[in-house]
Formats: structure tokens, sequence, C-alpha cells
């Protein structure tokens, strides 16, 4: 993965790769601060509950997080230890629509350790979001612009974070997109059976591992090769 995010580093335009830089530097200054205040971005989520340590399968927030003008959305829960990798705290799952008024998909969950570092990225069957599946290229092409939240509850600084990572990780979530629609077997021209959508035994659909300092480094590595000092 790490030669295809270079490659697409490097067909960036310097506009568009400026605008990537501003995003590295965002989700940085947010994870400085939050390491300023012995704090992570789990901490700062939870920071109204009553315990940090979150419910299995309760949504955080409550009723979910959803932007009015983009119908944008996300929630975190975390499910019990049999139903996901051990070392797992919980995930966001991260949802956008073509318009205010279209029914949501879901484009890929933020995998989080205790810590509140990405492990990973993954995709999941319809029937586990009650979401509208959309093909892969359908949703590419809505982000990451799609993806915008600006709300202040439960917390502007989490909102902004999970953006910054949605435009840090396009070439990883397109990968996990393209990864969700093989193993559904789905060109996205024909529509798709409703026993498969909603069959139980198909959970987690694509999974893509995370490594954020990677990530960093090489638009870092990037930004030398553009703007040698």
């Amino acid at each position: 993965m790490d030669k295809v995010y270079c490659d697409w580093l490097g067909t960036l335009p310097d506009a568009a790769f400026d605008e990537l830089l501003s995003c590295a530097d965002e989700f940085f200054a947010i994870n400085r601060a939050l390491i300023h205040d012995h704090q992570t971005i789990l901490t700062e989520l939870l920071r109204d509950e009553s315990a940090l340590v979150p419910v299995r399968w309760q949504h955080y927030p409550k009723d979910d997080v959803c932007d009015p003008g983009s119908g944008a959305m996300f929630y975190y829960h975390a499910h019990d230890s049999t139903d996901r990798p051990g070392d797992e705290h919980g995930h966001f799952h991260l949802f956008i629509r073509p318009d205010i008024d279209a029914v949501f998909s879901h484009f890929v969950a933020l995998s989080l350790d205790a810590r509140g570092q990405i492990r990973s990225i993954f995709t999941t069957n319809r029937w586990v979001t009650d979401e509208q599946i959309r093909p892969a290229q359908a949703l590419i092409e809505l982000l990451p612009d799609a993806f915008v939240i600006d709300r202040s509850r439960p917390s502007w600084l989490v909102a902004r974070w999970l953006m910054m990572v949605a435009r840090l990780l396009v070439p990883q979530i397109q990968q996990a997109l393209w990864l969700r629609d093989g193993a559904l077997n789905w060109d996205g021209a024909q529509e798709l059976p409703q026993a498969l959508l909603e069959d139980r035994s198909r959970h987690v659909l694509s999974e893509v591992p995370i490594h954020m300092i990677d990530v960093l480094q090489m638009i870092q590595r990037e930004g030398l090769l553009r703007y040698p000092l």
C-alpha cells in the first residue's frame, strides 16, 4: 500500500497536494493538543459520559452525529470481544449522502485501539448499518468532499479529526471500497440480491491496515520533493 500511496501523492496537482498538507498539519495539531492534555481522541469523544469504557453496542453519541448541510454522519461503538479483534477498543462508522435528502451510505469504519490510534479501516455488509449500499465508484466520486461534519457536539475536535482522516486516507478508502465490491462480486451495474445484503454470516467485507505515522511521513517526503528546503 505504501507504493500505491506514494504514487497517488505524485499524481496530485500542487493545489491538491497543498490541501493535503493542510489536512496533515491539522491532524498532527489535534493529536499534539490531545497529548499535551494527556488525552486521546477517545477520551475527547467520551468526555461527557459517566464512564470512559463504552457500553457494548451502544452508539456514541446516542443519537449519532449528522451534519445538517451535507448529511454526513458518524458514530462510535464497540463490539464484544468475540466479534472484533481483541486489540480493538471500538470503531467509528462514517456515512455520506449524494445529497441531503438521499439515504445515507456507509463508506468506511475506522478501527481504533485503546490509545485512540487507528489500526485499520474496514467495510461492512448492508445489514450492519442499515444503509443504502452504493457502488464503490459512486462513493469514491463523492469523497472526500461529501464527508463534512460541522457540529460542536459531542466534540468539534473529533469531527475535525475524522474529516482530516477521511482526506488523508483517500487511497486506502478507495482500496477498501473496491475490495468490498469484489467480495460482493459486484460491478455496480446490477441490483444486489437481498439475501446477500442481509446475510448475517457476512459482516466485514474488506479491511485495510493503517499506520498513520507512515502516511504522514510519506506526505512529508513528497513535500520535500516538491518544495526543497
